[in-house]
């Protein structure tokens, strides 16, 4: 299948014909040696009427688990199934992923993230022109989105949907927010309440009245099953409950909604041992790893000030002081929690080495 060359402007120009699939590379800028810049993005327009949907992965470019799910949500899809326009963007942070780096490096003197600007340049900072190309251009027609992303470097998270809540929402958008979080089908949504203004590309769609969700899975710069497929089943689900794809959601036995989230940090450097995975149960006062020092004493016992759920867990065992081990999302549902049937594709989640703590 060919790929067309545009700009962010031409892209916003083009009209992709009922029932037709196109490629483009949209270009934001070059490398030092001259070589394009540009961001993937497929666009799938079905027969029939429906609503002009926008699914992205890559934001951080480490995501390599929610990339590989949008490339491949994005092949696979086709037409003859698409109710309305499907725009896939399987790499938002081109740049960051050219030099293999979580946030594109050379934004001198600050490097940026994409999900703190206030808004896009056309003339700015490479981040800024992502932005722009993305929320001012791809976006530009968009009805609903979803932001589709991994997890950092270092660290495992367990699937969840992440509704970020600024207040800037017009209230019909934050309803039919809260409605596709549920039915994005994960068990953990995270109702996430930031800052009044906060930018980057799920806030502003939002304020523009174009409701905006993000989902989560997955390991830092792997890609390994079953977090590509979790991935894709909630994309697809986003799709069923927007209208542009026919079929019964897959749903959960049970979810629940969390707002608070701590971090379970070390006090002290050393080498860890974890003794919990993403998706599990902890309860106040557990301990949930240790750090060790280097003639293999125990400097210090973690333990969780609340009740809730193991979302993050990071994988490397070389700590400084400060680190994050893992993170609690608050919430007592304990037992049923513990009870409930699990997803077949959670259930494949591993995370050697947790469990059982050192005797």
């Amino acid at each position: 299948m060919p790929v067309k060359h545009v700009t962010p402007e031409e892209f916003k120009k083009e009209v992709v014909a009922p029932g037709a699939k196109e490629r483009f590379l949209v270009k934001i800028g070059e490398t030092s040696t001259g070589s394009e810049v540009a961001i993937p993005v497929v666009v799938v327009r079905g027969q029939k009427d429906g609503p002009t949907v926008l699914i992205t992965a890559g934001q951080h470019a480490e995501e390599t688990g929610s990339i590989d799910a949008v490339k491949r949500f994005g092949g696979q899809l086709t037409p003859e199934e698409v109710s309305g326009t499907v725009v896939v963007v399987p790499l938002q942070n081109a740049p960051a992923w050219i030099h293999r780096s979580r946030l594109y490096p050379f934004d001198a003197p600050t490097v940026t993230d994409i999900g703190s600007l206030p808004r896009g340049e056309a003339g700015g900072v490479m981040t800024a022109r992502v932005l722009y190309a993305l929320v001012d251009c791809i976006a530009a027609n968009a009805n609903f989105a979803l932001d589709v992303h991994g997890t950092h470097l270092d660290s495992m998270n367990y699937p969840r949907t992440m509704t970020i809540i600024t207040g800037d929402e017009p209230p019909e958008v934050h309803e039919k927010r809260l409605e596709l979080s549920r039915k994005v089908g994960y068990e953990v949504i995270h109702l996430w309440k930031v800052p009044s203004g906060r930018g980057g590309l799920t806030p502003i769609l939002n304020s523009r009245g174009c409701p905006t969700i993000a989902i989560e899975a997955g390991e830092g710069w792997r890609n390994l099953e079953p977090f590509p497929s979790i991935l894709i089943r909630g994309i697809r689900n986003f799709c069923k409950a927007v209208g542009a794809l026919s079929g019964e959601l897959e749903m959960p036995s049970l979810q629940v909604e969390v707002t608070r989230r701590v971090e379970i940090t070390a006090n002290h450097g050393g080498l860890s041992n974890l003794f919990v995975m993403p998706g599990q149960y902890v309860r106040a006062g557990e301990v949930v790893g240790q750090i060790r020092d280097m003639f293999d004493d125990v400097l210090e016992e973690l333990k969780t000030p609340i009740n809730g759920l193991i979302i993050r867990c990071s994988l490397l065992p070389t700590v400084a002081t400060g680190a994050r081990l893992c993170n609690v999302s608050e919430t007592d549902i304990g037992e049923k929690w513990e009870k409930r049937v699990i997803p077949e594709l959670e259930k494949q989640i591993t995370l050697s080495g947790t469990h059982r703590p050192r005797k």
